[in-house]
């Protein structure tokens, strides 16, 4: 998909004039995150020293969203964007460099020591060769929250202890939340550990608390499934002894075709979060028990 960002960037360039000696240093830390799961961890470590602001808003499908004049006006305003990177949302990186200010971080959490799981997907239409959804193991999300206090530690040093006690709190809610995982999702039977999805997300999830990724139905999030596809997958779920598909809410071709496919098979469909959050699941830590609970009720 091509997008168009020459008047985004003109924007921009306007804003940045406006803004051009307006740098006090008692407001917020003004920052970009590129979709609603980086927002909430920003926000959650910079509590009231950050206004926090993502490109992909609630709710919307980060493989379709189109950029808009809206978002070069934030870019040029931002102190810091936040970023996933190994593929997710490198396709928004052409407007933010082009959009913020000189000197301004870009940081891609997914690509600063992580350790990424083959298998990936492709956005916009170019293939990645590794899964980005890196935060769907809570030990990822820790990592990420971790380098979001370091870097805003870095650019507002004065507030060094606000930003370390709001990311310790929030780093041991969220270590509470992984051994919750581990223990409750434990209990499903082995034989029943197996997720079937509509595109690659959740290899982090898998790997982290003991299932098997047995197969998605496209690599793409953006391609349709052809009737190859579909049989086969059908073939699959037949074969399990709990036969559940799982869909994903932002992605509303991707559900019809999950019914279809579970019509098919006598499967039946749950709802896992991956990409995004909304306004019932408000944060990374509600996204995460919303999947427990489905979890469980899909395969125990």
């Amino acid at each position: 998909m091509i997008h168009r960002l020459s008047p985004w960037l003109l924007a921009a360039l306007l804003v940045g004039l406006v803004l051009g000696g307006n740098s006090g240093e008692a407001r917020p830390l003004q920052v970009v995150a590129t979709f609603s799961i980086l927002q909430d961890f920003v926000q959650q470590v910079g509590g009231e020293a950050v206004a926090v602001q993502a490109l992909v808003p609630l709710g919307a499908d980060p493989h379709t969203w189109e950029p808009s004049p809206r978002d070069a006006v934030l870019l040029a305003k931002a102190d810091l964007v936040v970023a996933n990177g190994a593929g997710f949302d490198d396709w928004l990186l052409p407007l933010v460099q082009g959009a913020v200010r000189p000197g301004v971080p870009v940081i891609l959490l997914a690509e600063e020591g992580m350790s990424l799981l083959a298998g990936g997907h492709g956005n916009h239409g170019h293939e990645h060769a590794a899964d980005p959804h890196l935060w769907l193991s809570v030990a990822n999300a820790v990592a990420y929250v971790e380098r979001i206090a370091d870097v805003l530690r870095e650019l507002r040093p004065e507030q060094e202890a606000y930003f370390a006690q709001r990311s310790g709190d929030y780093t041991t809610r969220l270590w509470a939340l992984d051994e919750k995982l581990e223990k409750e999702l434990g209990r499903i039977p082995a034989e029943n550990r197996v997720i079937v999805t509509y595109h690659n997300a959740f290899s982090y999830l898998a790997e982290r608390y003991g299932f098997s990724v047995a197969e998605f139905l496209v690599e793409n999030p953006e391609a349709e499934p052809n009737p190859r596809e579909l049989g086969r997958l059908v073939g699959l779920l037949q074969s399990l002894g709990r036969p559940v598909v799982f869909t994903e809410p932002q992605l509303t071709s991707g559900t019809r075709y999950m019914q279809t496919l579970a019509r098919e098979a006598g499967a039946q469909v749950f709802t896992l979060y991956s990409d995004s959050l909304t306004a019932e699941v408000p944060t990374y830590i509600d996204m995460m028990e919303h999947n427990l609970q489905v979890l469980l009720e899909a395969l125990q």
